[in-house]
């Protein structure tokens, strides 16, 4: 196997402190489509005991091809409702983790990384219900995070930010004695005191050790401050940044005052949250978020080289219905990172779906914008 020393997705770029859209204008970048799976199974097949419980997991590996999934806006499903939107089911999150713990170990999966915007209602208990059910069915088998997205949190009235039912039911307490656990930002300033809501996690992947930083949405600059000592403080860690608002539909940062529906007073858009944080590290290569959908003809990636001459990839992954799952997987000795949008859901009748595809779900979305391959050197 090849060593990859830092996998810092330095792919040579043209210009300083350039940019760049998929494809990127001056950057060396190939992006290559991935072959079309033949059926279901070969997507990743599940293996299920006769009573529909899903099988436990084999252990996975530190080494070799890896994968990083992550969990797009799940609210539409906790919420449950599908007189409301074809797709909110509660059986589509469910079937969401049911497969991540089922090919846990076919798929090498390191940790699971949700988008935030848990639930719909940040205080309906029968949401976060839902939301418990689905990634307990990760606990033991795959280690996963969170970023708080606007629905987890209050957004109006004397307690903005109070994210009393997220940490209710996702408590740090449920996973401080994690080994991939790393620790949090205690008391961010809002409610509930001693919360979880900016947290850091650690995994290891072909070798290399790695440091996720997650922020709350519309982080404030005490947390964007905390997140910078963090970073700071593992120099030998690649890093991987989620928060919930980052980029738009358009394959850009969110500027200031520009998308919004960020909680009111002092909040960070994409843009600053770049200027503030991501451009000031080197160790930083990913930057992953949801809170809204692709626009036609856009794939959600933007490129950019931070202050060291780095190159940062952003994706967002806003996909909230159909049960899609965005996989990122590592593959070293082929120096690349193949990225695919996956559904594993089994809709009972394709009526059922929000939307209507020219294949049968579960399955792959094969187009350019969902399927692709980000080369790096080494």
């Amino acid at each position: 196997m090849k060593r990859l020393p830092g996998l810092l997705l330095v792919l040579g770029m043209v210009g300083c402190g350039g940019e760049s859209k998929a494809p990127p204008a001056g950057l060396l970048l190939t992006v290559t489509a991935l072959p079309i799976p033949t059926d279901a199974a070969s997507a990743g097949s599940e293996a299920v005991s006769s009573d529909g419980k899903t099988q436990a997991a084999n252990a996975t590996s530190a080494s070799g091809p890896f994968t990083l999934v992550i969990i797009p806006d799940t609210q539409i499903y906790a919420y449950n409702n599908p007189a409301w939107r074809r797709s909110s089911r509660a059986e589509v999150f469910l079937q969401m983790t049911r497969w991540i713990a089922t090919n846990a170990h076919s798929h090498n999966i390191r940790f699971a990384l949700h988008m935030g915007d848990i639930v719909t209602t940040h205080d309906r208990a029968s949401e976060w219900a839902v939301a418990n059910r689905a990634m307990s069915q990760l606990d033991g088998v795959v280690p996963y995070c969170f970023t708080v997205g606007n629905h987890d949190l209050a957004m109006v009235g004397d307690n903005v930010r109070d994210s009393t039912f997220f940490n209710k039911t996702f408590s740090y307490r449920r996973y401080e004695r994690q080994p991939w656990y790393g620790g949090r930002l205690a008391d961010d300033g809002f409610l509930p005191k001693n919360n979880y809501d900016n947290s850091y996690h650690f995994f290891t992947g072909a070798e290399h050790k790695f440091l996720i930083v997650s922020l709350e949405v519309g982080p404030t600059d005490l947390m964007l401050a905390w997140a910078d000592k963090v970073i700071g403080d593992h120099p030998e860690h690649r890093v991987i940044v989620i928060t919930h608002s980052y980029m738009d539909g358009h394959d850009v940062r969110d500027p200031p005052n520009g998308y919004g529906y960020l909680p009111p007073g002092e909040a960070n858009t994409g843009e600053e949250i770049w200027q503030k944080l991501i451009r000031k590290h080197k160790s930083v290569f990913f930057v992953l978020n949801g809170h809204l959908s692709n626009k036609e003809g856009h794939r959600g990636f933007l490129a950019s080289r931070g202050e060291h001459g780095n190159t940062v990839y952003q994706l967002l992954s806003g996909e909230d219905y159909d049960g899609w799952l965005r996989l990122l997987r590592f593959v070293p000795d082929k120096d690349q990172i193949e990225v695919k949008s996956f559904s594993p859901w089994k809709p009972q009748d394709p009526s059922h779906q929000f939307q209507q595809y020219d294949f049968p779900l579960p399955g792959y979305r094969v187009d350019a914008a969902h399927q692709y391959i980000l080369p790096y050197v080494h």
